[in-house]
């Protein structure tokens, strides 16, 4: 059963390290990158700015959008995802050696001059009419996934998650090569409304893509990706195209969900809405062999049937019942097992084979059936679960939920433009962070990083160690209505 807590927080706030300023539209996207050297922030006006955490100073500032940001992330060391309300996502090329060549102008400092953006290398059309801001993981590969990847010259590959033109649905496409990959359907038969916040990610006891989303309705659900469409019950003209098959359903708010997170892990992650609760969701365990054949499940099979001499195979072999029964059971030996099979297949083409009678004599009669794979049953109805725990905050609009690269913290910024700060262990509140006057839309953390880690080169040793003072701290990043971006150091 679902744990419920009551709490109110007591403690004053703290006074931020540094206010960043020269935005002149209310802030809705903040991430720190590049293993703390950068922030990245978004605007309502399209405007991305990417500043020098340890110099304060802005490297890069372009209009990104003709619309609001709704989210920003990295792509390696020399790319940047960007994702407006203008009904685009777009990756650029920024590294620290295209930093040069950009403006240092802020927004806030005149809208007619002349700033150059970066390269632009891709633009997908995407729907934004739900606020929804995309999600992007890095894609796992076996050794012959990433053997023909090296062959086609794609050093990584990614997957990005954006609600569809359904907006009850969720697309996942793969980059460099733009291509849908799997889609989300509709959950059924409940009517969750649409789209409002998804995340992407690897449940790491099982290696398997999950995409968790949260829905107008207050509901949640965690997606199993990788079910092949011809077993989906949903219809797909492209064979080669994946589906979803959901594994886990609850409706934990009253509202609509506005942001959600995963641990590290993804054993657990937490929600948060337009109402005062914030829900924490145990994954459910994953089965070992979900049920779908892969798609060289008859290869076996159609390989063994061509390599036989003659156009059928002699009525006196058979590959046995086992086989003919389970098509997924494959009939592929090895190579002196094939060439006895075959000596045996022309022994029996050379001697008469027996006539049949009764049942074989008619089935022998019949037409050649094709070799697929039946259906599976349809899903049992997915039956809505009770969160795992839950905490009765008593601040509605808690959004731009985040936990941190340790797990151990999650950060929200609230309508009351309060950041709080939870334990992800107890849902208990551990800090407030005032300092704004208007509304917090976006807050993250920085990445916990080894505090040896050194990866900057060509840098004095005075200079270096102060860039990396600045990397190995925690920081609360925080932006609000007011265009201002507030930086917290926190435990």
């Amino acid at each position: 059963m679902a744990a419920t807590t009551t709490q109110s927080s007591s403690r004053p706030p703290a006074q931020p390290s540094y206010i960043f300023r020269g935005h002149s539209a209310a802030i809705h996207s903040v991430q720190i990158i590049r293993q703390n050297r950068r922030l990245l922030t978004g605007d309502a006006d399209g405007w991305v700015v990417s500043w020098n955490l340890e110099s304060k100073r802005p490297v890069a500032v372009w209009r990104a959008h003709e619309a609001t940001i709704l989210g920003a992330e990295e792509w390696s060391t020399d790319k940047i995802i960007t994702h407006g309300r203008d009904s685009a996502l777009r990756i650029w090329q920024l590294g620290d050696g295209d930093e040069a060549h950009l403006s240092k102008v802020l927004p806030a400092d005149g809208s007619g001059i002349h700033r150059p953006k970066p390269w632009l290398l891709h633009t997908l059309p995407v729907n934004t009419l739900n606020f929804c801001a995309f999600s992007m993981c890095r894609e796992h590969r076996d050794s012959t996934q990433q053997q023909t990847a090296s062959h086609a010259g794609v050093a990584d590959s990614i997957l990005v998650a954006v609600p569809a033109r359904d907006d009850k649905k969720i697309e996942v496409y793969r980059f460099p090569e733009e291509k849908l990959v799997y889609v989300v359907p509709q959950v059924q038969p409940t009517d969750t409304g649409m789209t409002m916040a998804v995340k992407l990610t690897y449940h790491r006891p099982s290696n398997k893509l999950l995409l968790i989303a949260g829905y107008e309705g207050g509901f949640t659900a965690v997606h199993l990706l990788g079910t092949s469409s011809q077993y989906s019950s949903e219809a797909t003209t492209d064979p080669a195209l994946q589906l979803a098959q959901t594994i886990y359903l609850s409706q934990p708010h009253t509202q609509p969900i506005l942001s959600l997170d995963a641990l590290p892990d993804a054993k657990v992650y937490f929600t948060s809405s337009a109402d005062a609760v914030i829900a924490a969701h145990r994954i459910p365990e994953l089965p070992v062999d979900i049920g779908y054949a892969s798609a060289s499940s008859g290869e076996g099979i159609s390989e063994l049937e061509s390599s036989s001499i003659g156009p059928s195979r002699p009525e006196h072999v058979s590959a046995g019942p086992a086989a003919e029964d389970n098509p997924r059971i494959s009939t592929t030996k090895d190579e002196d097992s094939q060439s006895l099979f075959q000596a045996e297949s022309l022994s029996g083409l050379q001697a008469e084979p027996s006539k049949p009678s009764g049942l074989s004599s008619l089935l022998a009669k019949a037409a050649p059936q094709p070799n697929v794979n039946p259906k599976p049953p349809p899903p049992q109805q997915l039956t809505i679960q009770p969160p795992f725990q839950t905490t009765q905050t008593k601040h509605s609009g808690q959004q731009s939920l985040r936990v941190r690269s340790d797990g151990r913290l999650l950060v929200t910024g609230g309508w009351d433009s309060r950041i709080r700060i939870y334990s992800t262990k107890t849902l208990k509140e551990v800090a407030v962070l005032k300092w704004h006057n208007d509304g917090v839309y976006a807050a993250g953390f920085s990445e916990i990083l080894d505090s040896t880690d050194e990866r900057l080169s060509g840098l004095s040793r005075l200079q270096k160690q102060r860039e990396v003072r600045i990397q190995n701290k925690h920081w609360v990043v925080a932006g609000a209505r007011d265009g201002k971006v507030s930086l917290w150091e926190v435990f």
